[in-house]
C-alpha cells in the first residue's frame, strides 16, 4: 500500500497587507496634517513680519536722514569757519618760498651782528693802546658810535618784527600790505624806505589804482581785528586782477617798519 500524503494548511499573506495598508494610511494623514499646519504658517509669517519689515525700513531710512542732516550741518559750518580766508596753490608756493628767504635773512642779521660785536670788541682794544693819544672830543665821538651800534644791535635782538625777503628771480615786484585795525601800511618787499601809509582801505584802493598790475604783486598780511578790511581790500584787488597773497600775523607783530619799511638797513 502506498503512504497518504499529509494535509497541509494554506500560507495567506493578508495580515501582512493588511498591516502595510494601515501604516500607509497612517503616514498619509501624518503628511497631510504637516502640510496643512505649514499652510497655515506660512500665512501667518506672510502677514505679520511684513508689518515689521516695514516698520524696521522705516526707522532705518529716518536714521539715515538724521545722520546726513547732521553731517551736513557740520561741513557748513566748516564752509562757514573756512570761506574767510582760502589758501590757492601760488600763494602757498610763494609764502614757502618767502619763509625759505626768510629764514636766510634771519642768518645774515646774526652774522651781522656778530660782526659788529666784534667790530666793537676791536674797537675797544685799540681805543685801549691809543688812548693817550685821543682828544676829550674823539673820545666822546667813539663813545657815541659805540652807544649808537649797541642800541642798534638792542633793537635788532628785542624787534617783534616778522622779516619777509623779496624772492630771488620774481618777475614782479612784491608789496606787503599790513592792515592793521586803524591803519594800512605798504611796502616794496626788500626795499629800505618809509612805506605808504593810508587811514582806510578806501584811501589805499586809490592809491592801487594808480599802479601797474603788471610790475607788482601783493601780499596781505592779515590781522584779527583787520578781516573786514581784508574783505574789502582781497576783493577790490581780485577785481582789478592783480595777483594777491595772504597771510598771518599775530596783534602784536609787524612785518613793516615805519622807517625802514620792508627792508632791512
Amino acid at each position: 500500500m502506498g503512504r497518504r500524503k499529509r494535509a497541509s494548511v494554506p500560507f495567506s499573506l493578508f495580515a501582512f497587507q493588511d498591516i502595510i495598508t494601515s501604516v500607509t494610511g497612517i503616514i498619509l494623514l501624518i503628511t497631510m496634517m504637516m502640510a496643512v499646519e505649514l499652510v497655515q504658517n506660512l500665512t501667518r509669517a506672510d502677514a505679520a513680519p511684513q508689518e515689521e519689515k516695514s516698520s524696521q525700513v522705516a526707522q532705518m531710512l529716518q536714521n539715515a536722514v538724521s545722520e546726513s542732516t547732521v553731517e551736513v550741518d557740520r561741513l557748513k559750518k566748516i564752509l562757514d569757519e573756512t570761506s574767510t580766508i582760502r589758501f590757492d596753490a601760488d600763494s602757498l608756493r610763494r609764502r614757502l618760498a618767502e619763509l625759505k628767504a626768510a629764514a636766510g635773512e634771519m642768518e645774515l642779521q646774526k652774522e651781522k651782528i656778530q660782526t659788529t660785536q666784534e667790530k666793537i670788541d676791536a674797537r675797544r682794544e685799540q681805543q685801549k693802546l691809543e688812548n693817550q693819544n685821543l682828544t676829550p672830543e674823539a673820545i666822546e665821538a667813539l663813545s657815541k658810535e659805540q652807544s649808537e651800534i649797541a642800541r642798534q644791535i638792542q633793537a635788532m635782538q628785542e624787534s617783534n618784527r616778522v622779516i619777509f625777503n623779496r624772492p630771488a628771480g620774481a618777475a614782479k615786484s612784491p608789496w606787503l600790505v599790513e592792515l592793521n585795525e586803524t591803519s594800512i601800511m605798504a611796502a616794496e618787499m626788500g626795499q629800505v624806505r618809509p612805506p605808504e601809509s593810508f587811514a582806510t582801505p578806501e584811501a589805499f584802493l586809490q592809491w592801487v589804482q594808480g599802479q601797474n598790475r603788471d610790475s607788482m604783486y601783493f601780499v596781505l598780511l592779515v590781522k584779527p581785528a583787520s578781516i573786514d578790511a581784508f574783505s574789502i581790500v582781497r576783493k577790490a584787488l581780485q577785481d582789478g586782477q592783480f595777483e594777491v597773497g595772504y597771510d598771518l600775523l599775530p596783534p602784536d607783530q609787524t612785518a613793516i617798519d615805519p622807517t625802514t619799511g620792508a627792508g632791512v638797513q
